[in-house]
Formats: structure tokens, sequence, C-alpha cells
């Protein structure tokens, strides 16, 4: 018997940039050094009729470094790159996913496509709140149990709500998902947690994330939902 009607899942996505935690640049009261190379040669405007040419010549140490106190962008090519500007895109799509009836012997199945892209030297970080389907109308039993902090399969006939995040593709450098949430067929729903993660500037780096509902049969029928927030931060 078809005890809960319909399922919307709605996802709100928020931008969270902390800026000014670590600088590119090196400085005190009496200087300021915004990039610096070890290099003999090389410009950006080397062309004839068959070839168009940006290069250096002798150029040492480039790349991001940190440490506690300080964060270094060595090289022209890594200044050109950054060119002073903090960057950070993150997306999810679709907005909303719908799962329809929800039945004790099968298991209801939905995912949505989450990207990310920073050029922070410190990495990003994608967490989540929210809570586990409700039916606000509903009396008597009118949730679906979030899995919690400890993956688990899908158990068909249990009362499960939960995801996964499955990296999907990226050139690297790229993000990584964060267990209990990165392993495929498992699944896991405890609000607050990190799902994706990177030490350092990533390409952009897609995952798929992975719902499933599943019930006991003895729920209230009514319409079930829930709303999600991803919250993206990045430290510059």
């Amino acid at each position: 018997m078809l005890r809960i009607i319909n399922l919307v899942i709605g996802f709100l996505i928020v931008f969270l940039v902390a800026p000014n935690l670590l600088e590119a640049a090196m400085s005190s009261s009496n200087y300021q050094i915004w990039q610096d190379a070890i290099s003999v040669g090389g410009g950006e405007d080397q062309t004839s009729s068959n070839f168009s040419l940006k290069d250096t010549l002798g150029e040492f140490g480039v790349g991001n470094s940190s440490s506690t106190n300080n964060g270094l962008k060595p090289g022209f090519r890594s200044a050109e790159f950054y060119s002073g500007q903090s960057i950070l895109t993150f997306s999810v799509s679709p907005s909303s996913i719908e799962f329809g009836n929800l039945s004790k012997t099968a298991t209801a199945a939905g995912s949505v496509s989450l990207s990310v892209l920073t050029n922070s030297y410190t990495g990003v970080s994608v967490t989540y709140t929210g809570n586990t389907l409700t039916c606000s109308a509903c009396t008597g039993i009118n949730t679906i149990s979030a899995i919690g902090a400890a993956a688990s399969g899908s158990i068909i006939g249990t009362s499960q709500f939960g995801f996964n995040a499955i990296y999907s593709s990226g050139t690297s450098p790229v993000a990584s998902s964060v267990s209990p949430y990165n392993s495929a067929g498992s699944y896991a729903f405890s609000s607050g947690d990190e799902v994706v993660s990177s030490t350092g500037p990533i390409n952009e780096t897609v995952f798929n994330v992975n719902f499933i509902a599943n019930i006991k049969g003895n729920e209230k029928s009514g319409i079930y939902t829930t709303t999600i927030t991803y919250t993206a931060t990045a430290n510059f």
C-alpha cells in the first residue's frame, strides 16, 4: 500500500567567502611584495604570422606555497592567473527533486549535480544543513529517519533518508568528497557535516549527489519535504 503520496526536496544554494584570512602578498609597514620570480626573460606579446607565445625564461619555484602565517604565488604565470582576484564558483542543479510515491517494497532515489571551483590556495569546504523528510500536516509517525553520521546501505522496508556525494568529473587538481559521503552504494545524513573539500586551488569539480528514501509502511500518508542548504567556504 502506498503510504506517502509525494516527496519533494528543495535546495537553497549559499555562497560564503571569508576574505583576507590569508593574503597572497607579503608585506610589512614598510613594503609589499605582490609577486616575485627568478627569471631571465620572456614576454606576453611574442607573435608572428604563425604563432603567438607568452613565456617566461628561467622561472623557478613557481606555484602555490603557504604556511600558517603567509601564502605565496610566485612566478609570472601564477600572477597572471590570479590577477589579484579571489574566485569561488559553486552550484547545485537542479534546485529540487521529486521522489513521487514511496513504497515499503522499493527504494526511491534521485540525484543532483554539485559543482565547485576556487583559486584559494587554502582550498574549499562544502558543508550542508537541513532536516530529514517530514510531513508537517501529518499527525502520528510523520518523519522518515535520517541515516545519521555512520554510512549505511539502502535497506528496503526500513525508515531511511540520506545521500552520498560521488566524484563525477574534473581536471586535476580537483576536490574530493569526504567520508562517510564518498562511498557509492552507502549513504549518510547528519546536518552540519562536511561533504566536499580540497587543500588547495582546484579546477571545476563535479559530484553526483545521490539521495535515497525508504519507508517502513507505518508512516502517515501525506507530502514529505525538506530543504537542504549547501555552503561552500574558501579562504583568501
